[in-house]
């Protein structure tokens, strides 16, 4: 699970960096902890791109899937609105 989980984010910060290419760097962190008894999970990214930078903290999600998704789907969107 843990290199697939590796292996998506790879493969959308690819996405990413192909979609906006100013982009210079792009760091994530995917964060994991236990609210009420259950694991919750969000994606933090650090997006560099010239003279700008972006930090995208995902909502905390019930799933590694949904935290990701969440996570892309604000970068896209702040991205997006920022035209990187």
């Amino acid at each position: 699970m843990k290199s697939d989980t590796h292996a998506r984010i790879e493969h959308e910060i690819a996405e990413l960096r192909g979609a906006y290419p100013r982009i210079t760097s792009c760091h994530s962190a995917l964060r994991t902890w236990f609210e009420d008894g259950a694991p919750r999970h969000s994606l933090w990214l650090d997006i560099r791109w010239p003279d700008h930078q972006s930090i995208v903290s995902g909502p905390p999600c019930g799933s590694i899937e949904q935290a990701l998704q969440a996570g892309f789907d604000k970068a896209r969107a702040e991205l997006g609105g920022r035209h990187a």
